[in-house]
């Protein structure tokens, strides 16, 4: 068994959590060593009766142990990764047994899928994507990296999500439509036209209701 550490003692952190003890309950495969969390308040302290070691900074000095990164904000995870992949971290992908997918899904580090997702073919998921409970992905689908997908989500065949997208709770997007990055799709928004990057999106059909910044490829 490898050992992991989960960035993030919190909800998602603990739904991760989770995740691997269905991994490993078909599969030893996973030892969680802890939880990492830059929240002073939770170090020292447990989740799920599992320590918070500290901070990221811990990363820096026990290489060779993997991470996942359990955090469901697309900004603050990337910028979470960023920092701690210069210290040579394994971000694995952790899939749950119930995924169904086809053999031509590829997906890049970090990617973590929970329970009940349904992915279908030729698509490709870029590195962080999270797909949280309950998804349907369509043919020829790509998500673009560290894209958050919240539960009960549709997303249509050919549908491309750029870097960052977060769908929400019970969202769907139409066939063949693009989401641009940064943007954030409201829980049961129904997309029915491209959306523009950086933009809150909601309402069915979906609509920009205000602009996000600073923008996604300007942050640091």
């Amino acid at each position: 068994m490898r050992d992991i550490v989960i960035v993030g003692a919190s909800g998602f952190g603990k739904e991760v959590a989770f995740l691997i003890e269905d991994i490993n309950a078909c599969e030893p495969r996973w030892r969680v060593v802890g939880f990492l969390d830059d929240a002073a308040a939770k170090q020292g302290s447990e989740c799920l009766g599992t320590p918070v070691l500290g901070g990221t900074d811990w990363l820096r000095d026990h290489r060779g142990v993997a991470c996942a990164v359990g955090i469901g904000d697309p900004r603050v995870r990337r910028r979470i990764v960023r920092r701690v992949e210069a210290w040579g971290v394994e971000f694995p992908c952790l899939v749950h047994p119930s995924v169904v997918m086809h053999r031509t899904v590829s997906m890049q580090d970090g990617a973590i899928l929970c329970a009940g997702n349904i992915l279908t073919v030729e698509i490709t998921l870029g590195r962080h994507v999270h797909l949280n409970l309950s998804n349907t992905v369509g043919h020829g689908a790509v998500l673009g990296d560290f894209c958050t997908v919240y539960p009960g989500v549709n997303v249509s065949g050919d549908v491309t999500l750029e870097a960052g997208v977060s769908m929400g709770t019970g969202s769907e997007v139409i066939q063949g439509l693009r989401v641009g990055a940064g943007t954030v799709v409201g829980a049961g928004a129904t997309v029915v036209k491209d959306l523009a990057a950086n933009v809150v999106a909601v309402g069915s059909p979906a609509r920009p209701i205000r602009d996000i910044t600073p923008r996604w490829e300007d942050e640091p």
